[in-house]
């Protein structure tokens, strides 16, 4: 079995973008199961805020793979391209969850409060 540079190429960004979105989503995770019953106000929104921004990256995510294609570049420019799109993506949906998550935000931490029995 042989590769080519930009199939090989292809291969790491590819590896490398799945590990990026797991290590998101393990923080994400790690965030959530990290709370008890001892955990602070501040330590429920941080975790609340973490899991939204992941999950909305997510939805963006998949409404930009739905509307775009990759036939109209090569492999090369189209890696570039995804790699800065998942971070322009990653940093748009934290400052919308900063911005306009508060409901979301509140109700979630709201339960959560009630689930840990955090007063």
């Amino acid at each position: 079995m042989s590769f080519s540079v930009d199939g090989l190429s292809f291969y790491y960004d590819t590896v490398s973008s799945n590990a990026q979105s797991s290590s998101r989503s393990d923080k994400a995770t790690s965030a959530l199961s990290g709370l008890s019953s001892d955990s602070s106000e501040e330590d429920l929104v941080n975790a609340v805020e973490s899991f939204e921004s992941y999950m909305l990256e997510q939805v963006i995510k998949q409404m930009k793979d739905s509307v775009t294609s990759d036939d109209d570049q090569d492999s090369t420019m189209s890696q570039y391209t995804d790699m800065y799109m998942d971070a322009t993506i990653q940093q748009l949906a934290g400052e919308m969850v900063s911005e306009y998550g508060g409901s979301l935000t509140d109700q979630l931490v709201d339960q959560m409060k009630r689930n840990y029995g955090i007063e």
